[in-house]
C-alpha cells in the first residue's frame, strides 16, 4: 500500500510537469497562419538569391507580410486586446518571424542585403494594411504604388530666367502612381515615425555642412564602385534606385556650366581678413 502511495505520487506529479511543458509549447496565432507559406517561399528565395532581389522578391514578400498580418487579425479577432497581441504584428516581432521562417541567423552570418530587403518589405506590408487606399502592388510585374500625394509631396516646377529657377506647389494628386522601392522608407518614416534622438543640451545638434557631407559622400561613393566592381552583394544596401537617381542628378550638375562657374569662382576668389570678397590674384 505504502508503495501503491508513493507511485501514484509520482505519477501525478508528473502529469503536472508534462501540462507545464504542454503549455510553453503551445503554438502562436502567427505561426498557424496559412499566409506563412507563400511568406517562407519568398523569403527563401530572397536568402538565396542575390541578384534584384530587392525589384523582384521585396513587393512580393510586402504582400504575403500583408497577408499573414490580416490572417493573425483574423485569427484572434475574439482574443481580448492587448499589448502583447499588438506586439506580435510590428516591425521587431514581424521581422524576427521572418527570420525564423528561413533559419536565418545574422550573428552566424550576416546577410545585409536580405535584412534589407526583409525590412523594407515589412514597412510596405504594415502600410498595405493600415492604408489600403494609399498603397497597391502588381506582384505579377513586381511593381509598386503610392498615392501621388504620399509619394511626392510637392510638385516642382522649373522656372527658366529666374533668379529662383524652381517653384514648388502642394501635390493633391490621389492616382496611385509607380514608385521605387527608396520611396518606402521615407514614407513609412512619415506614416509611422522614428525614433528621435534628444540633445543632452541645445548645443549638442551641429548642423551638417557642405564640407563634412562631401567627406562623406566620397568615401560611401568610393565604397559602392568597389563594390560594383567586386561583384559583392552589400553594395545593395548602399544603392537602391532612389540613390542612383540622385546620383544621376549630381552627374549632371558636375556637367554643367554652374559648375563650371562654380570652380572658376573657387580658384579665382576668396574671403579677405575682412570678410568681403577678394581676388587670390591680386593678393598672391
Amino acid at each position: 500500500m505504502i508503495n501503491l502511495k508513493i507511485y501514484k505520487y509520482k505519477l501525478i506529479n508528473l502529469n503536472k510537469v508534462n501540462m507545464k511543458n504542454e503549455v510553453k509549447k503551445e503554438t502562436s496565432p502567427i505561426n498557424k497562419a496559412n499566409s506563412n507559406v507563400n511568406l517562407t517561399t519568398h523569403l527563401t528565395l530572397a536568402l538565396k538569391n542575390t541578384a534584384s532581389i530587392m525589384k523582384v522578391l521585396m513587393p512580393k514578400i510586402a504582400v504575403s507580410v500583408k497577408d499573414l498580418i490580416l490572417e493573425f487579425k483574423k485569427l484572434t479577432e475574439k482574443n481580448t486586446e492587448t499589448d502583447e497581441k499588438k506586439s506580435q504584428i510590428q516591425m521587431k516581432a514581424l521581422r524576427e518571424h521572418c527570420y525564423d521562417l528561413v533559419a536565418y541567423n545574422r550573428k552566424v552570418e550576416k546577410n545585409e542585403a536580405f535584412e534589407t530587403v526583409v525590412t523594407r518589405a515589412i514597412k510596405l506590408g504594415l502600410m498595405l494594411v493600415d492604408h489600403a487606399n494609399e498603397f497597391d502592388v502588381d506582384t505579377k510585374n513586381s511593381q509598386i504604388f503610392v498615392m501621388s500625394k504620399i509619394a511626392t509631396p510637392f510638385k516642382v516646377e522649373k522656372l527658366e530666367g529666374q533668379v529662383a529657377s524652381e517653384s514648388k506647389s502642394p501635390n493633391d494628386s490621389e492616382k496611385l502612381v509607380q514608385v521605387n522601392t527608396g520611396v518606402i522608407d521615407r514614407v513609412f518614416h512619415v506614416k509611422y515615425g522614428g525614433k528621435k534622438r534628444t540633445p543632452k543640451t541645445l548645443d549638442t545638434k551641429i548642423p551638417l555642412t557642405l564640407k563634412d557631407t562631401s567627406k562623406s559622400f566620397y568615401k560611401l561613393f568610393e565604397k559602392a564602385i568597389n563594390q560594383a566592381v567586386k561583384g559583392d552583394v552589400k553594395f545593395f544596401t548602399l544603392v537602391d534606385e532612389s540613390v542612383m537617381e540622385q546620383l544621376s542628378l549630381i552627374d549632371t550638375l558636375f556637367n554643367s556650366p554652374q559648375y563650371k562657374t562654380m570652380r572658376k569662382f573657387s580658384l579665382e576668389k576668396r574671403e579677405g581678413i575682412d570678410g568681403k570678397l577678394e581676388d587670390v590674384l591680386k593678393t598672391a
